[in-house]
């Protein structure tokens, strides 16, 4: 009996455990079970286990610009009528068949405005031409002036510079705002206006023979699909600017643009085009605010006012940039597909800009009040334009 007993309280015990674990509908139940991670989606896609992106063609594009700046424009490098000729030879005609002038300002969007947009790029082919010597009795004595106020030539201690650049009369450093114009104009507008556009996703033919699986001669890929990948494929010389960490608002949009590529692209390959529509809109809209950062940044920046405020003339190189990317952002669209800024709005804050002395001016620049021309007053018609602070 007293055995009994004493198994008493571990009985009692084991009871009231028991009530304990009863739960009621407003008791919260925790548990360590943790649920996997939903990976981000990757921007990789096959057919018959090879893959289905082909993003050569940007590539080839770009080869030909890049050699354009860095051989030519940059240092001036234009003395003569062959090297002039040369040089057009890879922009009109560029490597393999695929031409840069040919890309440039094509969407029907801005199909108005391409003679306008060749015409300024000519433009810059010929200042770079005439502050060579080009022409000239003796370019290297024309090249080799330093420019000034209301003088075109080199920027820098000497010639021989390793930073060396070239500017106009107006202190427009054209070669610079020849590498920002060309990322609007040819990338950019491929981009947002060429291969992500309704005219595209909309087209009954092109998901007609995506639905069948009609591909494109020789390739592994349908003709929608490679417009999306061209999208890709270009936006990856604007990634450097998407990942620039001195540009706190773009902190978000390396993985918002990555997600809506390569969630778009898996849509269009599973038929879900609602879905990939809505993808082709936040890269619009995101990518476009990252056209403006970039102008911003470039324009009132710490490494553009500092370097104003100490010296111009070393602030000309990142001026020059910034009105390039000023001119871009007539390529620029909304979630909507209205374009931000026209061509005539763009040149017209480009020729406030350069106005009287031009970049050289820098009391005018720097200016506090609402004074056109005024750095700050420009930018904050841009930032006005796409709701940034």
């Amino acid at each position: 009996m007293s055995n009994v007993y004493s198994l008493l309280p571990l009985l009692l015990l084991g009871l009231f455990s028991l009530q304990s674990c009863d739960t009621t509908s407003d008791e919260v139940v925790e548990t360590s079970y943790i649920y996997p991670p939903v990976p981000d989606p990757t921007f990789s896609f096959k057919r018959n286990e090879a893959s289905s992106v082909d993003i050569l063609e940007c590539q080839l594009v770009k080869q030909p610009l890049d050699y354009v700046y860095s051989s030519f424009l940059v240092e001036a490098n234009l003395m003569y009528p062959a090297n002039m000729a040369r040089m057009k030879g890879y922009f009109n005609e560029g490597e393999f068949g695929w031409s840069p002038r040919n890309i440039l300002c094509r969407s029907a969007l801005h199909a108005a405005d391409s003679s306008k947009v060749l015409s300024d790029v000519e433009q810059i082919f010929t200042t770079t031409g005439k502050l060579s010597g080009l022409g000239t009795k003796s370019p290297s004595t024309t090249r080799n002036q330093r420019a000034e106020k209301g003088k075109g030539g080199f920027v820098g201690y000497s010639i021989g510079d390793v930073n060396l650049c070239f500017a106009d009369d107006r202190g427009v450093v054209v070669a610079e705002m020849f590498q920002e114009l060309v990322r609007g104009a040819a990338f950019l507008d491929q981009i947002l206006n060429v291969h992500l556009d309704e005219a595209v996703l909309l087209n009954e033919q092109l998901r007609n023979d995506h639905e069948n699986g009609k591909l494109l001669p020789g390739r592994n890929y349908t003709a929608l699909e490679h417009h999306w990948d061209l999208a890709w494929g270009y936006y990856q010389f604007w990634l450097p600017l998407v990942e620039n960490s001195e540009i706190s608002a773009l902190k978000k949009s390396r993985i918002t643009l990555y997600r809506a590529f390569a969630l778009g692209r898996q849509a269009l390959t599973e038929y879900r085009y609602t879905d990939a529509l809505e993808q082709m809109r936040i890269v619009r809209a995101e990518l476009s605010k990252v056209a403006a950062a970039n102008a911003l940044h470039l324009l009132t920046g710490t490494r553009t006012l500092s370097n104003l405020q100490e010296e111009p003339a070393h602030a000309l190189p990142f001026l020059g940039q910034a009105l390039g990317a000023i001119y871009a952002l007539q390529f620029t669209r909304n979630a909507e597909g209205k374009p931000y800024f026209t061509y005539d709005e763009v040149k017209a804050l480009i020729a406030a800009l350069t106005a009287e002395g031009g970049m050289w001016e820098r009391e005018r620049l720097l200016g506090t009040d609402a004074q056109e021309g005024m750095l700050f007053q420009v930018a904050k018609q841009i930032k006005a334009r796409y709701g940034l602070k």
